[in-house]
């Protein structure tokens, strides 16, 4: 038996959660039953298998005596804790108890190789044996009707997203505002945020003309951005980014969008050099950014080569029956 333990996050991180939660499910109902139950809730009894999605909650049920644990580590927690609070003290407390977590679980799932990599070079263990690495996403095919030359004969960009620093809103639209000024075309931002009136201050300081700002929920986000032709995701290069999988690259190619990525991104950095479908803009070098997104806008793109690339995609780094296999592979080693 497994018990899924999903803690109640807000909505700009419902859809994932789910997406990842519902693949462990239907890896783990094809080795037996599934109990779901709520966070700090008992499970059947202590042998079960649980399965949880945060440091905190696997420690508490092994404070409660389960044994058998699986983790799936969203991102590195200790350094996304220093990178918000700065505090040095924090850092390696949660770096303990990440360890403690990490080498007592008996299988950890990750979105990364660099992931993977942090860990065992960070806590001098190998986790070759008990580790799945899937990337996040919440999107699992393409959208049908996002597809058309007309789409990318225009040169509109796309930012979709919080704006926490780690995000590089500002860079971002710093970035955009140079693309503005430089092209030769008409070009136009849009932007999809909870923070509407902080996206719009920061478009107005630096000069774009032509931006719309809005904010749509999940289900409608498609609706919105499928005639879109780039989307940003720009990053600074450090631990956090580097072992990330941002969802928003799932959201882009579902709906046929050309990504503009920092390749500080590493895992979608390493599948786009195959795919060749992406513009890379580093912030450490914003001048051969620019250089490739405006070399970039005055290519004739045809939306067959767009889609055939989208939906390779999703037959690989996004194929969920992929990984929904390679977790039943690895649990039913487990629990033999």
């Amino acid at each position: 038996m497994f018990s899924f333990i999903v803690e109640n996050k807000g909505k700009s991180d419902a859809s994932v959660t789910g997406t990842y939660m519902k693949i462990l499910k239907d890896a783990c109902s094809s080795l037996g039953d599934v109990e779901f139950i709520k966070k700090g809730e008992k499970a059947s009894n202590k042998n079960q298998y649980i399965i949880t999605d945060t440091i905190q909650s696997a420690l508490s049920y092994f404070a409660k005596g389960y044994k058998n644990h699986i983790v799936w580590m969203q991102g590195v927690v200790p350094e996304e804790s220093y990178m918000r609070n700065h505090s040095k003290l924090r850092f390696i407390i949660l770096s303990a108890l990440e360890k403690y977590v990490i080498k007592k679980a008996k299988l950890v799932l990750l979105v990364s190789e660099t992931m993977q990599k942090h860990y065992e070079e960070k806590y001098k263990t190998d986790l070759s044996k008990k580790c799945v690495i899937m990337p996040c996403f919440n999107e699992i095919e393409i959208t049908e009707d996002a597809f058309n030359n007309e789409k990318y004969a225009d040169n509109t960009f796309v930012y979709v997203g919080s704006l926490h620093a780690w995000q590089c809103f500002e860079q971002t639209v710093e970035i955009y505002s140079k693309i503005e000024k430089l092209s030769d075309c008409k070009t136009k931002l849009y932007v999809y945020t909870f923070q509407k009136e902080q996206a719009e201050n920061t478009i107005k300081k630096y000069g774009i003309q032509n931006y719309i700002v809005d904010y749509v929920n999940k289900d409608e986000l498609s609706e919105h951005i499928k005639q879109i032709k780039y989307g940003f995701v720009l990053r600074e290069d450090c631990t956090v980014n580097n072992v990330a999988t941002p969802t928003k690259f799932s959201n882009y190619l579902a709906n046929g969008i050309i990504p503009v990525y920092s390749s500080t991104v590493k895992s979608f950095a390493s599948f786009d050099e195959q795919n060749k479908l992406g513009i890379v803009c580093n912030l450490d070098d914003v001048n051969l950014g620019l250089k490739n997104i405006l070399s970039h806008m005055e290519k004739n793109i045809l939306a067959e080569d767009i889609r055939l690339k989208c939906e390779n995609a999703f037959a690989s780094y996004y194929n969920t029956n992929a990984y929904i296999s390679k977790i039943s592979e690895k649990l039913n080693e487990l629990i033999k």
